[in-house]
């Protein structure tokens, strides 16, 4: 976690922010190149890991180990009013103790921010993946267990706030979602997200707002829509209390009724530490499992710096979702986990994890296990 500056810190970048104007145009005057230099990163990282979950193997193996390598390398390039960033990394799992079980991992992200005008802010990204549902992120950040399986993930997004005055304010996201999974258990689908914000700002943290959400499915049985509705509230902070509170309905086209929906958060930040609440509905798919579900989903997260170098974590995501066209079919998950940063100095950091999953799906038997990893890498930056 990222330290939060303090006053005398703010109070620098604050003149620092007043000079840096002048000197970027006396600069220019001078014929000087004013725009940012691009930095590299390269970063090599290995773990082990220890399982104790039959059921997340795949295999009869009751405990097993396993062991990671990776390469990263990643380039950001900063121009007037934006950045274009560009990534990839490959690397392999190896499992000792089961055959036919190494795979190996890869993939590549890009992304570029733009500001065209005052009033204007673009977002656009592209990322591919090749790894394993152990190593998952991203579009299954809500935590629903699924059995080990090597996958392939594809997600586009796309970003635009506009200023339509000083008050009022527009924005617009998408996000398309495209998934393959190796084992046969498991089912691939694709999945967009579109929503529209209309807000109303109340000063530079605050702001009311009316927002559209649409999402469409691409499942084995078909495709499946559904259309939401909020009015909401947030407040956003660096440091202090921050919230959202959203309430309205969801639409589900397959079952032709209506549903409600709403989102709460909660955070709060200070100078070492900072704790994140999240409950949501949502009306999507869920991964793996080939379904439209309903689902109601909530995480904690709490991260503490005791001192420079040194960052504790513990996060805990519940997740229980039916299916609207048979909501006999339910599923419940949770996802515990607790873990240690070390920042060791010179490029070198460790890291540490214990995770607890637990699935508890309709008609199939309780599944649980648990998961311990170290982890070690060594990154160095250059201009």
């Amino acid at each position: 976690m990222n330290l939060l500056r303090g006053t005398l810190g703010r109070m620098a970048a604050a003149g620092l922010a007043l000079l840096a104007p002048k000197a970027a145009l006396a600069q220019a005057k001078a014929g000087l190149d004013t725009t940012p230099p691009s930095t590299w990163r390269f970063q090599l990282s290995a773990d082990g890991t220890w399982y104790e979950n039959a059921y997340f193997l795949g295999t009869g193996v009751t405990t097993a180990w396993s062991t990671s390598g990776q390469a990263t390398l990643s380039h950001e390039r900063r121009f007037r009013n934006g950045s274009f960033s560009l990534s990839g990394f490959g690397g392999a799992i190896y499992y000792p103790q089961i055959d036919n079980f190494n795979q190996p991992t890869y993939g590549g992200s890009l992304g570029l921010t733009s500001a065209p005008s005052r009033r204007t802010q673009l977002r656009l990204g592209q990322s591919y993946q090749r790894s394993n549902t152990r190593y998952l992120t991203g579009p299954d950040a809500q935590g629903l267990p699924l059995p080990t399986s090597a996958f392939d993930d594809a997600t586009s997004s796309a970003g635009l706030v506009q200023g339509l005055s000083q008050r009022f304010q527009l924005s617009v996201d998408g996000q398309f979602v495209w998934r393959r999974y190796d084992d046969e258990q498991l089912r691939g689908g694709e999945q967009l997200d579109l929503t529209a914000q209309l807000a109303r700002l109340l000063g530079r943290r605050g702001a009311l707002y009316l927002g559209y959400g649409y999402t469409t499915s691409w499942l084995d049985s078909g495709q499946t829509r559904s259309h939401t509705m909020v009015l909401g509230g947030r407040r956003k902070t660096e440091r202090g209390v921050g919230f959202e509170l959203a309430g309205g309905t969801g639409y589900v086209e397959s079952t032709g009724q209506f549903y409600p929906t709403g989102r709460a958060g909660l955070t709060a930040s200070g100078r070492r530490s900072s704790l994140s609440l999240l409950y949501y509905r949502d009306f999507g798919q869920a991964f793996g499992y080939g379904r439209q579900t309903i689902g109601d989903l909530a995480s904690a997260s709490l991260n503490w710096t005791p001192v420079r170098r040194l960052n504790l974590n513990a996060g805990y995501n519940f997740g229980y979702r039916r299916d609207p066209v048979d909501e006999s079919y339910t599923i419940r998950s949770h996802v515990a986990s607790a873990g240690v940063g070390w920042d060791i100095g010179k490029g070198l950091s460790f890291g540490a994890r214990y995770s607890w999953e637990r699935s508890e799906t309709q008609g199939e038997p309780v599944l649980d296990g648990g998961r311990a990893s170290a982890t070690l890498s060594y990154g160095v930056d250059w201009k």
